[in-house]
């Protein structure tokens, strides 16, 4: 069977996407968060990946584990295999089992959320009120809303 141009062009570019995923994966223990979520587009979606095989049977770890994306845009690692067949539900409703990637940059900063197992660091930015926040130190689980003494506004 011969393949048409545009066949052989999409063909190419699906190869290597999933190339790029495969490394992405093998390489994001030795990334930063903020590295994590500039390279989301090699990130699997949750719901897709959780299709594709069970949370039960993906590495899981601090540093090591799989790395997905929530329906909400954060960038996730799974800290604690469990089943996916049984729990569907996607990584923010299941705090023990993922953690959650921050990132330094602004235009990367998605809505704040308070989890004791995935506090923000020093310079890991998240928005809240309409604005940009930039923690002021580590192990931050206070909203900026509520504690901005922990927090600076970004100005972009």
């Amino acid at each position: 069977m011969t393949l048409t141009e545009k066949e052989f062009v999409l063909d190419t570019l699906r190869r290597a996407g999933k190339s790029a995923a495969v490394n992405l994966q093998a390489e994001s223990p030795s990334m930063t968060g903020t590295e994590l979520c500039a390279a989301e587009e090699y990130i699997p979606d949750f719901q897709a990946a959780r299709t594709a095989k069970n949370m039960l049977e993906r590495k899981a770890g601090q540093k090591d584990g799989f790395v997905c994306r929530s329906s909400a845009g954060r960038v996730v690692r799974l800290l604690q295999v469990y089943d996916s067949e049984i729990y569907p539900q996607e990584p923010e409703e299941l705090p023990a089992q993922w953690g959650f990637v921050w990132s330094t940059d602004p235009d990367k900063a998605l809505p704040f959320l308070s989890l004791s197992t995935s506090p923000y660091a020093k310079g890991d930015c998240c928005t809240a009120g309409g604005k940009t926040w930039r923690s002021k130190i580590d192990t931050n689980t206070w909203s900026p809303e509520t504690n901005p003494e922990f927090w600076e506004e970004v100005k972009k």
